[in-house]
């Protein structure tokens, strides 16, 4: 996201067997610092978990459940939100 690439977007999903819909998907952001990669925020669903959302920047770390349906456009939207904050994102994860 960034000219160094210190800041990373990371994105993973599984799609059902028949192609339909979205089983799973993770969306993070990643950081550098000290020349070791940090998550600092992580949107995710499993086969058996809702949709949620990991702030690494917490201490400790929370987890919300949110509601949002899994699908393509909520991985799109989560996606954008990363885009948009990373930076804020980053500043609290380097104030913790």
């Amino acid at each position: 996201m960034d000219k160094g690439k210190e800041n990373q977007l990371f994105v993973r999903f599984v799609f059902s067997e028949d192609y339909k819909s979205i089983e799973e998907f993770a969306v993070s952001y990643l950081t550098t610092v000290n020349e070791k990669a940090e998550e600092v925020v992580r949107f995710d669903c499993g086969r058996r978990e809702t949709v949620n959302v990991h702030y690494f920047f917490n201490k400790p770390p929370k987890k919300r459940y949110l509601k949002r349906e899994k699908s393509f456009e909520t991985l799109e939207e989560f996606v954008k939100n990363i885009r948009a904050n990373w930076m804020l994102y980053r500043s609290r994860f380097l104030d913790k």
